[in-house]
């Protein structure tokens, strides 16, 4: 930081209640008022320097300075403090005038005329010397005073002080950093100057990130314009900005009575995001999803305007794909919701993505980049509502009406729906019976893996009629896999009685093949009605098998009931028994043996 020092005598200012004065043998005979400070000073220092006290001096006395002359300079910029800083420089006291000071006491003496034309050599002079040789030749400098000049931007703003200051940060900004040889602010974790020998590309973020909003938005827009720099570097710039300045919504939600925000606060808060959302660059991927995101969730608790909202909710949804579960994880801020998790965020987006997916998607197949697309999503929204189950107070119509968001292509199998459900029910043990139903009702059962259909056949969580299905659907593939190998078994003996390894050495008639779903060979002669008829029994030994199988689950069910409530009373050996009795997957056993 720079520093200049001007005058030689000490300070000889002094406060007595409201009155500042300087220490002196001679009588005061100007009275300034700023504000609620009355300055008593001597017409002989300050007159000969400012240019607009030689004219109000005069008006007041009638053209006799010897007169005691009383003075109002409310409107001066920079308040007392800027004018005490001029007062001083006419006295002869010394100053020091960094950054932190120039904008003011610039501004003040402008407003005072102490110009070249009044005094040669006069303050105004000296500060410019200043401000182009110092201030702007440094980083820092610069920043600290372009964010002074945001209490002073009209007078800032008509003396060049923001245009020149802006001017000098971009400049800077565009060296390449190899060639930065000034400090700058860059606190990242992992980070550290001594141990890294080059300078980071977003070495400029962080100080920047002081500034006030309408300033930071001219610099990018000034970096923007030129091209130079990356649009993933640009949006760096506008993620360390939101970060210090928005309230951090991954967070867990506060108690209201506990947090009072002012209106004036979220207003703030709410032009800042309105306006990060407005500069973020066009190209995909300038920001990361997750950034976008937490935009999306930070403006639905500020109330941005629905346009912000509307291309946070474009831009989150093209990216979506990019995501983690914990991307996708905030709380719900809505008086309304009881639950934690801000799943309709979660929902709206999906539903975007889906929009864009189903219009530009052609004729999906297995390896086009649509497909991945979709089933990387299906992937990520499985593993987010197995996050969202364990929240007690999450209502199943919001768990269910994501889940069933998805279309079908988007799930290879069932198996992490699977888990999401079991873990929803574990959490939610005061389901009532139709709400489990509707729940469960999502599982296609054979989308689901042998090692999962294993475990829902034992899930007491589950509904019966779910369970009921596994089974069900386990005895079709038994029974498919007997008939397949009776078929199988009579076409080697036709052929031969040729052995299983000799089925690959097969020749096949010009009108013959085997069917994919059934493993049988066909022919152009065979019988219809044969078919038809072997066909219409098997359908109607699997509906009376299915019936069979439903019973016994249900006895089964409720006899595993009694033996817990049998292991209370005692009776131990009682409940051994009536799990031998009543064991459902023995029976279906049986029942395969004796088909």
């Amino acid at each position: 930081m720079k520093f200049m020092k001007l005058g030689t005598r000490p300070d000889t200012f002094y406060t007595e209640e409201a009155t500042r004065t300087v220490i002196s043998d001679v009588p005061y005979d100007l009275s300034i008022q700023i504000n609620n400070i009355n300055f008593l000073l001597h017409k002989f220092a300050l007159l000969p320097k400012s240019g607009l006290l030689q004219r109000l001096c005069s008006n007041d006395s009638g053209g006799d300075q010897t007169d005691h002359s009383r003075i109002e300079l409310h409107d001066i910029p920079g308040g007392e403090e800027a004018f005490e800083l001029c007062a001083k420089f006419c006295y002869g006291i010394t100053i020091n005038l960094s950054a932190h000071n120039f904008v003011p006491a610039f501004c003040a003496a402008k407003f005072l005329r102490m110009t070249e034309s009044v005094e040669k050599g006069n303050f105004v002079t000296k500060l410019e010397a200043f401000f182009n040789s110092c201030i702007l030749e440094g980083w820092k400098d610069s920043v600290v005073s372009l964010q002074t000049t945001v209490k002073l931007s009209e007078w800032c703003e008509n003396l060049g002080i923001i245009r020149k200051c802006i001017d000098s940060i971009v400049e800077k900004i565009l060296v390449p950093p190899a060639k930065v040889t000034w400090s700058y602010t860059y606190t990242r974790p992992g980070y550290t100057k001594k141990h890294q020998h080059s300078v980071p590309k977003d070495w400029w973020t962080e100080d920047i990130s002081d500034l006030d909003i309408d300033l930071f938005r001219c610099i990018i827009l000034a970096i923007r314009s030129t091209y130079i720099l990356p649009p993933q570097l640009i949006g760096e710039a506008l993620h360390v900005y939101a970060c210090r300045h928005l309230p951090d919504t991954t967070k867990a939600r506060t108690q209201e009575s506990s947090v009072s925000h002012t209106e004036e606060l979220v207003e703030r808060n709410r032009r800042i995001l309105e306006t990060i959302v407005s500069l973020i660059p066009g190209d995909k991927g300038s920001v990361s999803v997750g950034f976008l995101l937490r935009l999306f969730s930070t403006g639905n608790f500020l109330g941005v305007s629905p346009v912000t909202k509307a291309e946070l909710l474009r831009r989150s949804s093209m990216q979506l794909e990019e995501a983690t579960v914990n991307d996708l994880l905030f709380p719900s801020y809505s008086s309304s919701d009881q639950h934690f998790y801000d799943i309709d965020l979660v929902l709206a987006v999906l539903e975007s993505y889906l929009l864009i997916w189903r219009r530009q998607s052609p004729v999906v197949t297995d390896n086009s980049q649509f497909f991945r697309s979709i089933r990387k999503i299906g992937k990520l929204i499985d593993s987010y509502l197995q996050v969202v189950a364990k929240d007690a107070n999450m209502p199943v119509l919001k768990f269910v009406s994501l889940a069933e968001t998805l279309p079908d292509i988007a799930r290879e199998d069932h198996d992490d729906l699977y888990k999401a459900i079991n873990i929803y029910l574990k959490e939610h043990p005061d389901m009532n019976k139709a709400e489990k139903k509707r729940l469960c009702r999502m599982l296609d059962c054979q989308k689901l893996s042998p090692e999962v259909r294993a475990h829902a056949v034992k899930n007491e969580r589950l509904p019966l009629r779910t369970v009921v299905q596994v089974l069900f659907f386990e005895q079709e593939r038994g029974s498919s896999k007997a008939i397949n190998n009776k078929v199988l078994s009579q076409e080697l003996n036709s052929r031969g009685r040729q052995t299983p390894s000799d089925l690959g050495k097969l020749k096949l008639g010009p009108d013959e093949k085997f069917s994919r779903g059934e493993g049988t060979r066909k022919t152009g002669s065979y019988d219809k009605r044969s078919d038809s008829g072997t066909m219409a029994a098997e359908k109607s030994e699997s509906k009376a098998v299915r019936g069979e199988i439903e019973e016994v689950a249900e006895a089964d069910h409720e006899k595993r009931r009694e033996v817990r409530e049998g292991g209370r009373s005692g009776s131990k050996l009682e409940a051994k028994k009536i799990m031998q009795k009543g064991n459902g997957s023995d029976y279906v056993r049986d029942k395969g043996r004796d088909r």
